[in-house]
């Protein structure tokens, strides 16, 4: 495959896989679990997803190629530990985008929203067949939209009535229903490590990659912060399937602008996620586990079909008999399978026992602060030549 991403495109990737699914399907199974807790969930899944996010910036530059996680457990841990992580992110990432693609349905088209849902697939499926620069293309115009259209509705001035308006009844917060929240809300997370897995792609890697995961992970916590408090500001939206739309319409913001920022959002999820799934089929192919059929490229873009064509048949199967809430609960069980493979693979790298356990059990190690402190000034300028 040939190397076209630079910092810009591979953030955007991450924000793409983060934002779509993350900020207007992720509340309400999460709001039903852990009510006015919602905040501490989102706390713990940030958390999380930071602390792992060091560790996959690490293996990135320790193992530059496609694959992610699947490639960290292969070398590390040995070839069990890659199947799990490689069919874990397939499973799971699977999950996410038909998951995409019902937000999608629901939004528009509430009584036909599995219709919406598979038109949305087939059309994410024929821009990635023409190649990632035509997807990328598509998604800065999404993610920019989609983004002006949250921070719009967050500084959107609201009367008293709007924030006043009776609620539903709020649900009582345990320890188990808050972290089972945290587990739906890391989903929201979970985009950044779609760059590592596409890393065969990237330019310099070893340097872009990092960089593109803690850019894209820290611009979506801080939107993510503050729609959770907005939603719970006004807590009867967040009883909607469509906590967003609902926010929109007590506060007489627009709709429609809504409407369309579902569908460019959770487009642009489909793209990042579908890209992510074929690259992982791809490089499981390439390497046996899967038919060597699979690891095909066609074109001067060297796509590779055979891996997207399975990828959007299996998305539409599942967005066909699943739904947004169980979809997304699978998603998080097997993302946290994959991304446990990637945190254990982070351990076994060398130096000091705290080095190689404790400090990578927490997501840093030396190797990351003196890469990302005392090796700024030199890598900066030149990691954003395109």
């Amino acid at each position: 495959m040939i190397r076209t991403l630079a910092i810009p495109g591979a953030t955007l990737i991450g924000l793409a896989s983060m934002v779509g699914t993350g900020v207007f399907a992720a509340w309400s199974p999460a709001y039903a679990l852990a009510g006015s807790a919602l905040l501490i969930s989102l706390l713990i899944a940030s958390s999380i997803a930071a602390l792992n996010a060091f560790s996959n910036g690490r293996m990135a530059r320790i193992y530059p190629q496609s694959g992610g996680g699947y490639v960290y457990g292969k070398h590390c841990l040995g070839t069990n530990a890659a199947l799990i992580a490689g069919f874990a992110f397939v499973i799971g990432k699977t999950a996410s985008a038909s998951a995409a693609a019902l937000v999608i349905g629901a939004y528009l088209a509430p009584d036909h929203s599995r219709i919406v849902a598979v038109l949305a697939v087939l059309i994410v499926l024929a821009m990635n067949l023409l190649g990632l620069k035509y997807s990328l293309a598509a998604m800065t115009v999404s993610v920019s939209i989609v983004i002006a259209i949250i921070v719009s509705l967050i500084v959107f001035p609201r009367s008293d009535e709007s924030l006043s308006a009776s609620a539903a009844l709020t649900p009582q917060p345990t320890f188990f229903t808050i972290v089972a929240a945290a587990g739906i809300l890391f989903v929201a997370f979970a985009g950044y490590a779609r760059i590592s897995v596409i890393a065969g792609e990237v330019k310099r890697p070893r340097v872009v990659i990092p960089w593109a995961i803690g850019i894209s992970l820290a611009l979506v916590l801080i939107l993510y912060f503050f729609v959770a408090r907005l939603l719970l500001s006004v807590p009867q939206t967040l009883v909607s399937t469509t906590p967003l739309q609902s926010l929109a319409t007590v506060s007489d913001y627009p709709v429609l602008l809504i409407q369309v920022g579902v569908v460019l959002a959770a487009g642009s999820a489909l793209f990042a996620l579908n890209l992510g799934i074929g690259r992982m089929i791809f490089a499981m192919a390439k390497d046996g586990p899967l038919p060597s059929a699979l690891a095909m490229v066609v074109g001067p873009r060297t796509v590779p079909v055979p891996a997207e064509i399975l990828t959007g048949v299996v998305v539409l199967v599942v967005t066909i008999f699943g739904g947004i809430g169980l979809n997304l609960a699978i998603s998080g069980i097997f993302v946290l399978c994959y991304y446990a493979v990637v945190q254990v693979s982070s351990m076994t790298q060398g130096g000091s026992l705290i080095v190689r356990w404790v400090i990578p059990t927490v997501g840093v190690d030396c190797h990351d602060i003196r890469h990302w402190l005392i090796g700024f000034q030199c890598t900066w300028k030149r990691a954003w030549v395109t």
